[in-house]
């Protein structure tokens, strides 16, 4: 057999091989299998309506590395905020950046306190974390209240965190578009 006739033979029992395992593979770990709090932005009036803030930033507090989540962000509504797997303890801080509010130096912090459990999803897919009594604590520049009404973060693909601005107030107001 020539060096020409066992190549072609090669690369096709390699193609044959690859398909047959990609084929294999299990489809167990597409869903959301992260436990990360998304905190969706609300506006406190009486008849609460999601809003997007314009020019903030968000970033943790004691977070090793890099934690800024957001930076200048416009027109944000949403936000996932990762809890800390190390300690039951994770805060944040909103920083407001629009100059006609306290000259861009107002700051919201919010303090998320829970406890962590640990649950198998399966070998493909591994261990996930869940967040249990979540109780919150937060300042109020602009942050009206801050929610987690199951108490508990899953992995369930929806916001489970929300944070309502006193949107009645002129402050706010500058922030947040409707």
């Amino acid at each position: 057999m020539s060096c020409r006739a066992k190549y072609p033979l090669l690369l096709w029992t390699v193609a044959v091989v690859s398909v047959s395992a990609v084929s294999c593979a299990s489809d167990e770990c597409e869903d959301n299998k992260n436990s990360l709090p998304l905190a969706e932005f609300y506006s406190s009036l009486p008849e609460p309506e999601a809003v997007s803030l314009d020019s903030i930033s968000v970033y943790g507090i004691g977070a090793p590395g890099d934690s800024l989540l957001l930076d200048s962000a416009s027109n944000v509504g949403q936000c996932y905020l990762p809890f800390r797997i190390d300690e039951g303890r994770t805060s944040y801080v909103i920083h407001y950046l629009k100059k006609g509010i306290a000259g861009g130096t107002l700051r919201d912090t919010v303090a998320f306190s829970y406890g962590i459990r640990p649950e198998f999803v399966s070998s493909a897919c591994g261990a996930v974390y869940y967040y249990d009594n979540v109780a919150i604590d937060h300042t109020c520049n602009l942050i009206d209240s801050v929610v987690c009404p199951e108490g508990r973060i899953t992995n369930a693909n929806r916001a489970n965190i929300f944070i309502y601005f006193r949107a009645g107030e002129e402050d706010v107001a500058q922030l947040i578009r409707r």
